[in-house]
């Protein structure tokens, strides 16, 4: 019996975690071709350009292509339209 318990501790052990000092810090490339709109543009991790960057994330909180940019968007595209447009 003594036998049984000691294989089960065995099995019940967690996985030795890795050494996060250890792993290989890749970097994310700083150009590349950008997954929305196909263009070789500078992207982040999410290998996104900083528009679609931030059409994605605008989307996400119910927003559509063409609307003006919510206020609480603070990004710095020239997309943001204004309530005075059009008077």
């Amino acid at each position: 019996m003594a036998e049984a318990t000691t294989r089960m501790d065995e099995k019940e052990a967690p996985e030795r975690e890795e050494d996060l000092e250890r792993l290989s810090q890749k970097t994310p490339p700083s150009r590349g071709i950008c997954r929305r709109c196909g263009e070789n543009k500078p992207v982040n991790r999410l290998m996104l350009c900083y528009p679609c960057w931030v059409k994605t994330n605008l989307e996400e909180n119910g927003w559509r292509q063409g609307e003006p940019h919510p206020d609480w968007c603070e990004c710095t595209l020239t997309d943001h339209g204004r309530r005075t447009d059009g008077n």
